[in-house]
């Protein structure tokens, strides 16, 4: 029988200092926004940045962190050479395990 595997935090490619870095590297100039198909509405990066490592996710953000598929336009237009997907990919574990708390 196959069971589900919960992420842990180890396994990610980026670690938590890391990806906090790269957040206050951020100019903010939505670069990596711009270039996303998976932006349905408008969120910032501001917005993301906040909601990434800690605090509530927002339900315009928690959308869109379900449909980043992780596709990584949102690194090369990066001005800063940041790597947006590894920040989404922790988003992504937040929210998958602020679900399992409900």
């Amino acid at each position: 029988m196959l069971r589900m595997l919960k992420p842990n935090a180890i396994t990610l490619h980026k670690t938590r200092p890391q990806v906090g870095q790269e957040i206050q590297a951020c100019i903010g100039c939505n670069e990596c926004l711009l270039a996303c198909p998976a932006v349905a509405e408008p969120i910032t990066i501001d917005m993301l940045n906040r909601e990434t490592l800690s605090g509530p996710i927002s339900e315009p953000v928690a959308r869109f962190t379900r449909a980043c598929y992780q596709c990584g336009a949102c690194v090369a237009p990066c001005p800063v050479g940041l790597h947006r997907d590894a920040m989404m990919l922790w988003l992504k574990v937040r929210l998958l395990s602020s679900m399992e708390e409900m």
